[in-house]
């Protein structure tokens, strides 16, 4: 049987479920616990994740997504993503949404922002606001070609917000690894007035 771009089969060898995890020093969290509790992040509370970016087929998924331009594999995702949210006991209904921007000149060069996307039909299916106030002001590079320290540089200064920010906000980013981008935009988010973060991907 097939569910999009993953057969039934392959969603159950990515493991393709909600998990929840501090964002900050990777503890799992158990689902009877408050997702808006503080582990050890004072930035983002919680990181809601659902897939180990390790495994094979995730990635080439997200790798053909981004990579080969096929951005409906991000709208197949976005929908996965929202049955697990609208399964689970989690209550967002105060929480908007928003999504890590890219810079300007580098998303009309991809042709679409794979974290858009995802917001997008998140805030759709879970009956969610999208909020678009959060801006990429200049270039950066591949994280993916930097140590640490050097992705910590990389995006510093590299965000700002158009408008105040919603007091309850997910963030939504594809994959997360040392967390520096996304650390960086909660960090402006908080800096302009938002209260409570928590962040979303795909994987981690």
């Amino acid at each position: 049987m097939s569910y999009g771009y993953l057969c039934q089969n392959c969603l159950k060898e990515i493991n393709f479920n909600l998990k929840i995890f501090c964002p900050k020093c990777k503890r799992r969290k158990p689902l009877t616990e408050n997702i808006f509790t503080i582990c050890c992040s004072n930035l983002i509370k919680s990181l809601i994740t659902f897939s180990d970016y390790e495994t094979e087929e995730i990635k080439r998924l997200i790798h053909l997504g981004k990579i080969g331009g096929y951005y409906k594999i991000f709208e197949f995702l976005g929908s996965l993503i929202s049955q697990e949210l609208i399964n689970s006991s989690i209550d967002l209904k105060d929480y908007s949404i928003t999504y890590v921007p890219m810079y300007i000149l580098d998303e009309k060069r991809r042709g679409f922002n794979q974290t858009k996307i995802l917001a997008q039909i998140i805030s759709e299916k879970i009956g969610l606001k999208l909020w678009s106030g959060l801006i990429k002001i200049k270039p950066t590079k591949l994280q993916t070609e930097l140590n640490y320290k050097e992705r910590l540089e990389n995006v510093k200064f590299a965000f700002e917000c158009t408008e105040t920010p919603p007091l309850n906000i997910i963030l939504i980013d594809d994959v997360i690894t040392t967390g520096a981008t996304s650390f960086e935009c909660a960090k402006i988010l908080k800096e302009m007035g938002a209260k409570n973060i928590i962040l979303l991907t795909i994987a981690k």
